[in-house]
């Protein structure tokens, strides 16, 4: 029997976003939208699931120092909502026991990817429906201000609008092109990261994705993932180049990348004066920063924007130097457990890490206090790496003592994805 609430909490996060660009702030119980019952129920579930799943030793080692981390940083954030007098959902109470479960039962990496690919098939289904039932005219695409559709169509190339009736760069059901172009990318990222025989639709709904979205950051972080893997990834005949060569040649592959996106006709899409703006909000408060009501009442271009259209600057200007370190320091820890990891030859969990945190870049927010689906998966990366390590090891002890080529637990357990010498080893299919 496989331990799956992991998965559910994937699809549950996934939905709840689906939930909430459906039924917007409708209230449906005890005065509650429907994205929070969704998110309450589909918990419960997960914690049945947790309960009659098989028993599974504690989180040790870097992974609990992680979670530890995580747990720390989101206090953090709790008390900085307080001090700014931040509203928040009642989800934010669910951010600790999703940890807690992690941390008293720890998957393995069989577990890891099954959740995994459930994330990116729930996504799949999202993004699909959705543009099923726009065609349809079952729903409508979210409305956007006549100048953004006139600069999008001046300045990206969007192939498809004219088949398939989009003005402008499809917002989706993400929230925002941007948004739901980083899912695109991710999934493109997963497929590749962690092949099997679903890789081809989450490649083909990612593909799409970004052709409706044109995400520039997003097509970016897709292909840097793909170098990443190519990078560290020991699989089939990739593993007959040099490491050191591949390393080299991914890393000026990543920087011409890198600067033909940002050379490319739209610019920085006034991000140039978005971000001193956000810069010069946080320098008022520097420690604690200045919230969400400090960027509503601040300089004219933050209250025109609402938000840094980055990742790391937004969190620096609204939570200050606390929420920042805290956060980004959880989250190095997280990278530096997937980069072992893709040392060690599975760098898919480093790819689709390094994929998320290049879309904040310029875009994706996280407000880091309440589960979402971005962060979870996140967070189920840095367990899939985790596990793939601790797997490792116990595989590689046998054999150590032995002195020969027994098949090793990690084989057994996941099949031929485990090994790392293997060409089905979970990089590149």
């Amino acid at each position: 029997m496989r331990n799956v609430y992991l998965a559910a909490l994937g699809i549950g996060l996934v939905a709840e976003r689906y939930v909430n660009y459906l039924f917007y702030e409708r209230v449906v119980y005890w005065g509650q939208p429907a994205n929070v019952v969704t998110t309450f129920g589909l918990f419960a579930l997960s914690i049945i699931a947790w309960v009659v799943a098989p028993k599974r030793k504690a989180a040790n080692g870097y992974l609990r120092l992680f979670l530890m981390a995580m747990a720390v940083a989101w206090v953090v954030h709790w008390f900085l909502y307080r001090i700014h007098g931040e509203a928040m959902n009642y989800t934010a109470a669910l951010y600790i026991p999703i940890l807690a479960l992690i941390l008293f039962k720890s998957p393995s990496l069989a577990d890891a990817k099954i959740a995994i690919l459930s994330f990116a098939w729930a996504t799949s289904a999202v993004l699909v429906f959705t543009r099923v039932f726009e065609m349809l005219g079952w729903l409508s695409i979210r409305s956007q201000p006549e100048g953004i559709i006139n600069f999008d169509e001046d300045r990206y190339f969007l192939p498809l609008n004219e088949l398939m009736g989009i003005d402008g760069r499809w917002p989706g059901p993400f929230g925002h092109n941007g948004d739901t172009a980083m899912m695109g990318a991710l999934l493109i990222v997963i497929a590749v990261a962690f092949w099997s025989r679903s890789s081809w639709v989450f490649l083909m709904v990612g593909t799409l994705t970004l052709l409706l979205t044109n995400g520039r950051a997003s097509i970016g972080a897709a292909a840097a993932g793909i170098v990443l893997i190519a990078m560290f990834s020991r699989s089939g005949r990739l593993d007959l180049i040099p490491r050191t060569t591949r390393i080299v040649g991914g890393s000026f592959l990543l920087l011409a990348g890198a600067l033909f996106m940002f050379a490319r006709p739209a610019g920085l899409t006034g991000r140039e004066n978005i971000w001193p703006a956000f810069l010069e909000l946080w320098w008022e408060s520097p420690l604690v920063g200045v919230g969400g009501r400090g960027i509503a009442d601040g300089n004219e271009i933050a209250q025109l924007y609402g938000h840094a259209h980055s990742l790391y600057i937004d969190e620096l200007a609204r939570w200050g130097l606390a929420g920042f370190i805290t956060q980004f320091t959880a989250i190095g820890i997280g990278m530096f457990i997937a980069a072992r990891a893709g040392g060690l030859g599975y760098p898919g969990p480093l790819a689709v890490i390094g994929t998320y945190l290049i879309t904040g870049i310029t875009e994706p927010r996280n407000s880091w206090i309440a589960p979402s689906a971005t962060g979870f998966l996140l967070i189920l990366m840095v367990v899939a790496a985790a596990a793939y390590l601790s797997e490792r090891t116990s595989a590689d002890s046998p054999r150590q003592e032995a002195g020969s080529g027994v098949e090793s637990d990690l084989t057994s357990t996941i099949g031929a994805e485990a090994s790392p010498g293997d060409p089905k080893s979970g990089s590149l299919g």
